[in-house]
């Protein structure tokens, strides 16, 4: 698929800055029904409940409305223009934060956080979030540091910095280079706040997450291959063998 001219413009800010707001990336029926389908698997039985969030994993196993939204073509093609075509899923999961919850450390995420030194060039990794609702700074929105992900140094965790904050109504998507410094801030209102997170590594990486055995996730070749499932085919000199 060849981007759009808004797309190009999101690879090229996640490039730049480190990140992307996708606005209204849902919008309408589409985004209402997810959100509808997270609070149901937020109260479920797979559901896991840590004592700041809420968190559920493989959200690919429970609906095919998940599955569709891997699938989106719009997406793909910004993850292949920053990641390489055949890009691996490394977690999926829905993340809901409490009223209350602490402002986090400053981070990076995998695979950064685990390299002995961070190291710069390609992207390796991204994380998207997907806001269900709305992303303020009064509940804790995501804060980020533009150009971070351009550093070889760890942030300190407590350390004061001038940031920048995902500020996002329901159904817009924050792309996030996995090398951007980045924290949940204090959920200071009185409502969870409600995201699904999307995390992809180039296809040389290890994901966080195994393959999962075959299921009506794995209904196209191309999801058979971003799950782990299916490797790509193999070439040599660029001719398939």
């Amino acid at each position: 698929m060849t981007l759009s001219e808004s797309t190009t413009s999101l690879v090229a800010d996640v490039q730049k800055q480190g990140f992307a707001i996708w606005p209204g990336f849902l919008q309408g029926e589409r985004c209402d029904e997810i959100r509808r389908l997270a609070k149901h698997l937020a109260g479920g039985e797979h559901a896991n409940r840590y004592p700041k969030s809420t968190r559920v994993w493989d959200l690919y196993r429970h609906g095919e409305e998940f599955v569709d939204l891997l699938a989106d073509p719009e997406l793909t093609a910004v993850l292949n223009e920053l990641l390489g075509k055949n890009h691996l899923l490394s977690d999926y999961s829905l993340n809901v934060v409490q009223p209350g919850q602490p402002v986090d450390g400053w981070h990076i995420d995998y695979p950064y956080n685990e390299m002995p030194a961070p190291v710069t060039g390609a992207v390796l990794g991204l994380q998207c979030v997907l806001a269900l609702d709305s992303f303020r700074s009064s509940n804790g929105a995501t804060q980020l540091v533009p150009e971070s992900h351009t550093r070889t140094d760890r942030p300190d965790p407590e350390a004061v910095i001038e940031h920048v904050v995902f500020d996002g109504e329901p159904g817009a998507l924050l792309i996030m280079a996995a090398a951007t410094w980045h924290r949940s801030g204090f959920n200071a209102s009185t409502a969870p706040r409600s995201a699904v997170l999307m995390s992809f590594v180039e296809r040389w990486v290890r994901p966080m997450s195994d393959p999962p055995e075959p299921g009506p996730w794995g209904r196209t070749d191309a999801l058979r291959m971003l799950l782990g499932m299916q490797r790509p085919p193999e070439t040599i000199n660029g001719v398939a063998i």
